[in-house]
């Protein structure tokens, strides 16, 4: 039983390891922030926006961009996000795509994604 416990012990460990994400943020570094309410990622092998509510535990895929019709996995690697910034309440940034350029917006109690067009 103990041998079983150790492969299943390394496998998790594997599973959590940084260099699986290209983007990882918590909302901890905001002022006044004891612990993280949120935690936003992109992993290496998904294009798409996770994002991860530590006090319900509860994780959110985002990979269609609002009304826009940009859907980061089907469209992948031509259009991307960029300008990620985690701010009180929410995450921002950009989907960069050479026919539609979108500014978004995770609204994090909601966890409601919106997008509008930059005009670029």
């Amino acid at each position: 039983m103990s041998s079983f416990f150790l492969i299943f012990f390394s496998i998790g460990v594997f599973a959590d390891d940084i260099d699986q994400y290209r983007y990882y943020q918590t909302d901890q570094i905001l002022p006044k922030r004891k612990s993280a309410h949120y935690i936003v990622y992109i992993k290496n092998n998904d294009p798409c926006i996770y994002t991860y509510n530590l006090r319900e535990k509860k994780t959110v895929r985002f990979c269609e961009m609002g009304d826009s019709g940009l859907n980061l996995e089907r469209n992948y690697p031509s259009i991307y996000p960029v300008d990620l910034t985690l701010r009180l309440g929410g995450f921002d940034f950009k989907v960069a795509a050479p026919w539609s350029e979108q500014k978004c917006q995770i609204y994090f109690p909601r966890m409601k994604l919106t997008c509008e067009p930059t005009g670029n």
